[in-house]
């Protein structure tokens, strides 16, 4: 029973049907988790930035420690809002793939 299970699965993996499945499977286990950590990482290096555009002494520091600080935010929002519609479309995406 199993190997006609196998067979099964590689005929359809070898069709196109069902190779996406595993992919989509990884990203609604990891998606969640990524995200978390993005949003971590982007809080602790925010911060960093915060702290380096207050101690900044001249005019010319703290007009390059605020345009890295704004850039970095400008990031931080896209790389969350991607991960989200592929988190949001993985599904329909997925069906419209495998049809």
């Amino acid at each position: 029973m199993k190997v006609f299970d196998v067979m099964n699965s590689l005929i359809l993996a070898s069709s196109g049907e069902g190779v996406l499945n595993p992919i989509y499977a990884g990203i609604t286990l990891i998606g969640p988790y990524a995200l978390s950590v993005v949003a971590a990482l982007s809080i602790f290096y925010g911060v960093f930035l915060a702290v380096r555009y207050a101690k900044s002494q001249s005019e010319d520091e703290r007009a390059n420690a605020q345009k890295t600080l704004i850039n970095f935010l400008i990031g931080v929002a896209v790389v969350i809002v991607l991960v989200v519609v592929l988190l949001a479309i993985r599904g329909p995406l997925g069906d419209y793939i495998n049809s």
